[in-house]
């Protein structure tokens, strides 16, 4: 609980200036704006489902989801959908997206799997990663600061994590431009496999002793 809440408070830093970076692209907010609507909408829900429901359902299936949906297209390259179809598809994102956001804390995956799919790479995928990231991590700082989870010392913990954290995403800006698209998107896609089977693997370890917990 104590890394959650440290990283509560660095993620809207670190967000905001990946944000800044990447601000001549503010153009393509408007595709945007549904998804987040909706992503804020599922944090409300999710805060709802982490009370009254097993989040140990709702990471593996997410997780299983995710990882089909990168193999498949680490697979073969398959053309960004449709306008109308991702006009469609985002409230289901953004609900889903915000829902694990706040139910698991990790909404990387759906968020990220949705960006790629309509198309956005490269310099448009961060700033679209970085815009629903910015916003959901103001929605769970909020969601703490008023449960009371905050506390002097893991504020200075997290201003401490903080510099390291703004070096490396420095340095990933630095050499972002260098990078071959497709390598670029070759990786991403690894990243969002590994932290889909991380989801997995955490929802199964949480059955797992739910079960034998109840026998």
């Amino acid at each position: 609980m104590t890394a959650f809440v440290v990283m509560s408070l660095i993620a809207p830093l670190m967000s905001s200036y990946q944000l800044r970076h990447n601000w001549s692209l503010l153009e393509g907010w408007g595709r945007l704006r549904s998804l987040v609507a909706w992503a804020i909408l599922g944090s409300v829900i999710g805060i709802v489902l982490l009370v009254n429901l097993p989040t140990w359902a709702i990471a593996i299936a997410l997780g299983l989801f995710t990882v089909q949906f990168t193999i498949d297209r680490m697979r073969r390259e398959r053309p960004a959908m449709g306008e109308r179809r991702e006009r469609r598809l985002a409230p289901v994102a953004g609900l889903v997206g915000g829902i694990t956001n706040s139910a698991l804390g990790a909404s990387g995956p759906i968020f990220g799997s949705y960006l790629f799919a309509i198309g956005l790479r490269g310099r448009e995928f961060a700033f679209g990663i970085s815009v629903v990231f910015f916003i959901m991590a103001l929605v769970r700082m909020l969601s703490l600061a008023i449960a009371g989870q905050y506390a002097w010392p893991l504020v200075q913990l997290a201003f401490v994590c903080f510099f390291p954290a703004i070096v490396g995403q420095h340095l990933g800006q630095v050499y972002q431009g260098r990078v071959d698209p497709r390598r670029f998107q070759r990786v991403l896609l690894v990243v969002l496999f590994v932290s889909s089977v991380n989801m997995l693997v955490q929802g199964i370890t949480q059955m797992l002793r739910a079960v034998n917990a109840g026998t």
